[in-house]
């Protein structure tokens, strides 16, 4: 299925279940599959879309509320920072 990359991942419908969270306005999270790890989306300025980004190799210090270390970095834009007590910290 696809999804119209102008919308936020809390309306695309194959993710309703993965309960997504919304970071900041441009930023989102969700748990998707089960899998360990959750998956990140913002809203590249660059490509006029919304890019994921996996945390595979990222440590998960807190799930609730999420802190995440080291920090996220999305290459298309430069987008650089980190997620920590369930908050968008800049870098």
């Amino acid at each position: 299925m696809s999804h119209d990359r102008t919308k936020p991942p809390t309306e695309w419908e194959s993710l309703v279940e993965a309960g997504i969270t919304k970071v900041t306005d441009d930023i989102y999270f969700g748990w998707i599959d089960n899998t360990a790890d959750p998956t990140f989306w913002h809203w590249c300025q660059t490509q006029g879309r919304w890019v994921a980004a996996g945390t595979w190799k990222h440590q998960i210090v807190s799930r609730d509320p999420l802190h995440l270390e080291p920090s996220l970095l999305w290459k298309c834009c430069g987008l650089h920072g980190w997620v920590r007590n369930g908050q968008w910290e800049s870098a």
